[in-house]
């Protein structure tokens, strides 16, 4: 009778958490688009939206079941920053607790996400980038926009992985960020997140309790620091530095 009753609890909570975000996402959606439209003549790179958008995804936050989200090295990420910001995948959680930063970076998504109702809306509105997994004869194009957003000093997140990981490890990641990085001789910002997996897993809609979610920014390393100018070899470069970060916050833990 415990164990259905703790099924029956997280059933509820779950529930709950999803219904509030869907009622949430239409009623959020209004003030979203008013200040769009009002900041528009004098806020080009929709610093304001993307403002509220982190306030918002603070909410969402703040209503899963984790005791503690622990941000550190914030200051790491500046505004009017040409950088190419990376991260781990563990998890849907991993872009509300990427936005507990405040950052004012460019999602690179896939097309999918820029299909869904309202959520997509926030998306294109706030300029983020389409990529079409699928088809590799957009690729040029999406580059072409990293270029240009690049070029204005915006800070371009991605995650390297593509996809979730499935065992909150570290999967294989794709040349596509450490390329763009090259070719407009940005910066890479690479940030490490621990314990999202565990809230929200890949497989699957439950939503698990959960004791620490960490996200950590470790340093900018300025393209002429980079120890080389291949992306296949700075993929690798990079993904050993956020494994091993990765360890050592679990290892304190």
């Amino acid at each position: 009778l415990k164990t259905k009753g703790v099924a029956m609890r997280k059933l509820l909570t779950t529930a709950w958490i999803w219904f509030f975000g869907v009622v949430s996402l239409v009623v959020l959606f209004i003030p979203f688009f008013v200040l769009w439209i009002i900041s528009w003549p004098f806020d080009q790179r929709h610093r304001c939206n993307m403002y509220y958008t982190s306030l918002w995804a603070m909410l969402y936050l703040k209503i899963l079941p984790i005791k503690r989200v622990e941000v550190i090295g914030k200051h790491k990420l500046k505004p009017c920053m040409k950088a190419v910001a990376i991260s781990n995948h563990q998890s849907m959680a991993d872009i509300l607790v990427l936005f507990a930063v405040f950052p004012y970076y460019i999602w690179v998504s896939k097309k999918e996400n820029f299909q869904a109702p309202i959520l997509g809306w926030v998306m294109y509105l706030n300029g983020y980038i389409s990529l079409d997994r699928n088809d590799p004869k957009t690729f040029p194009k999406m580059y072409k926009k990293i270029s240009e957003k690049l070029a204005k000093n915006f800070t371009i997140m991605m995650f390297p992985e593509g996809t979730r990981s499935k065992n909150c490890e570290i999967g294989r990641f794709k040349d596509g960020a450490f390329r763009a990085a090259i070719e407009n001789k940005a910066s890479i910002v690479p940030i490490v997140l621990d314990g999202t997996g565990n809230a929200i897993p890949k497989e699957g809609i439950a939503v698990n309790k959960g004791d620490r979610i960490i996200v950590k920014v470790l340093d900018e390393v300025p393209y002429d620091k980079f120890p080389t100018y291949n992306p296949a070899e700075l993929k690798e470069y990079f993904r050993d530095m956020i494994a091993k970060e990765l360890a050592a916050l679990r290892s304190e833990n």
